[in-house]
């Protein structure tokens, strides 16, 4: 299945509010469009996947340097495809193309979180080069 890769805007604010109650992260769609807004600067994508007009996933990455390491780093920050659209390789061609992405901004390294609950997506990093170096901690402030 192929998808076309696109820039997000707030018009795809409704669709990635879909995705992102998917995840487990239940927001309004003006607040989301609101992130996509604010995610419109320097540094910052939100990429979507688009299949017939309809969109099946999202991406979005920023870059960053390290105090301590030489180099741009890329993160991804949130990734989700659509359960229906699992396992057709729109999760592999987001991918690609925020690497792709990041590789041309000049970073030499891409970063990620992902939640301990969520295995399967654990498995899809592995398979795509994607090592486990570190544990991630939080801690709450409100």
């Amino acid at each position: 299945m192929k998808a076309q890769i696109l820039e997000a805007t707030t018009l795809h604010a409704e669709a990635i509010t879909q995705l992102l109650i998917q995840m487990g992260y239940p927001d309004q769609v003006e607040v989301v469009a609101q992130r996509i807004e604010e995610n419109q600067r320097s540094g910052y994508k939100i990429f979507v996947a688009e299949i017939e007009k309809q969109i099946v996933g999202f991406i979005s990455v920023h870059t960053y340097t390290y105090l301590h390491a030489a180099g741009l780093m890329g993160r991804i920050m949130t990734f989700c495809v659509d359960e229906a659209t699992r396992n057709t390789g729109i999760g592999t061609q987001l991918l690609t193309h925020a690497e792709n992405y990041l590789v041309n901004q000049g970073c030499i390294k891409i970063e990620l979180n992902c939640n301990n609950r969520r295995t399967e997506t654990h498995q899809f990093y592995k398979q795509r080069g994607y090592t486990q170096t570190s544990l991630h901690f939080v801690k709450k402030l409100i």
